[in-house]
């Protein structure tokens, strides 16, 4: 199907897409089992279809190739979690359509994901300033879905419902959670009417942590899977991190568990103001029963509204954690999903919180973080 005839379905859908997005989708199949069971151990390969043009972004080494794929799978992976940036998929001219060129080199990328035996999950990133006229602005919400939408279309022509799931937004960034609401609905909507049978993933506001998934009330379309991101104590998992809080770039060498104890020696090497942070972080005991309360959370509300969590993103900044405690946080809190039947997807496949090291055909992968996901270790 062209992009033209899409492009002219989509017209005739935006009616729908705005009753879906007041008032919800009619019931309709539930998650099918062979998607939850795909989402159970997943991957994120960020840098992909991200950060195009950017001269620091390696291809060699953030972008898999076959041999990576097949390693993947042969570790245990059964998803991956592929974004993509809006701005380098739009059509520079008209913001209601994809670009054709790059929908296409985006569709081959997803069949060879799928081609060996990991179920594509795609997502879409928004830089700050889209994000705030998505939020704030009618116009840019409709034209997104009708992008969505068209981008949909195309994709499910290519990859069967059982193939390929739509994840609508990454991180919508605002307090404002009924803003994000009506975004998260309509660009849902958008990909319901263009992509019937496939599975959608949404998320609550701000960055979709916990508290954000728990305020978040269940739409009215059963094939839909809700999902968190569990960074928890960021303190931790964000020690040495160049973005963000700045006061990470402060921080080095946090152990977890933590306790005032661990936290002793490290004290002395922190300038005063970081000391403070890190005594408190002594204090905080972040262990695996703190974890463990925070996802009790997240499984109460699932069970409360029968329906399907997953947890695409959690890891551990590599650069300045030390390697057992990065092993043993991964390891609780694999551990933790795993037993509240909660799907996931470590973050990431390369770079900063990544599993592996160096370039295409010259993989140096990260044993201990590997087996502490309860996978197989390549030699």
């Amino acid at each position: 199907m062209t992009v033209a005839i899409i492009w002219q379905h989509a017209i005739r859908a935006a009616a729908f897409i705005m009753v879906w997005a007041l008032f919800g989708a009619p019931a309709g199949a539930a998650v099918p089992d062979t998607i939850q069971t795909q989402l159970q151990r997943g991957i994120n390969l960020s840098f992909w279809f991200t950060y195009r043009g950017d001269p620091s972004i390696d291809p060699q080494r953030f972008r898999p190739d076959d041999a990576d794929l097949r390693q993947l799978r042969a570790v245990g992976f059964r998803h991956a979690r592929i974004a993509f940036d809006h701005a380098w998929l739009v059509d520079p001219v008209d913001a209601r359509r994809v670009n054709p060129q790059k929908v296409d080199e985006l569709g081959a990328a997803l069949q060879k994901v799928a081609s060996f035996g990991l179920l594509p999950v795609l997502t879409m990133n928004a830089d700050n300033a889209f994000l705030q006229r998505l939020l704030t602005q009618p116009a840019v919400r409709d034209s997104t879905a009708a992008f969505w939408w068209s981008l949909s279309r195309a994709l499910a022509a290519r990859l069967p419902a059982d193939k390929l799931v739509f994840e609508v937004l990454n991180e919508p960034a605002t307090d404002d959670a009924a803003a994000s609401l009506k975004v998260m609905q309509t660009l849902a909507g958008a990909v319901r009417d263009a992509a019937p049978r496939h599975t959608i993933v949404v998320a609550g506001h701000k960055y979709s942590s916990v508290d954000e998934l728990v305020a978040l009330v269940p739409f009215q379309d059963d094939n839909l899977v809700y999902t968190f991101h569990f960074y928890e104590p960021f303190n931790f998992t964000h020690q040495g991190a160049t973005w963000g809080w700045p006061m990470w770039t402060r921080f080095h060498d946090f152990p977890y568990p933590s306790s005032p104890a661990a936290m002793a020696p490290l004290l002395p090497q922190l300038d005063e103001e970081a000391r403070s942070h890190a005594a408190w972080y002594g204090q905080q005991a972040w262990n695996r029963d703190k974890l463990a309360a925070m996802l009790d959370r997240v499984a109460a509300w699932r069970d409360q509204h029968r329906v399907v969590v997953w947890c695409s993103e959690f890891g551990v900044l590599k650069t300045y954690a030390p390697p057992t405690s990065r092993q043993a946080w991964l390891r609780d809190t694999r551990e933790l999903l795993d037993a509240r039947q909660i799907g996931w997807a470590h973050f990431d496949f390369s770079q900063h919180m990544g599993l592996v090291d160096g370039v295409q055909g010259a993989r140096q992968w990260d044993r201990g973080a590997v087996q502490a996901l309860g996978l197989t270790a390549p030699r």
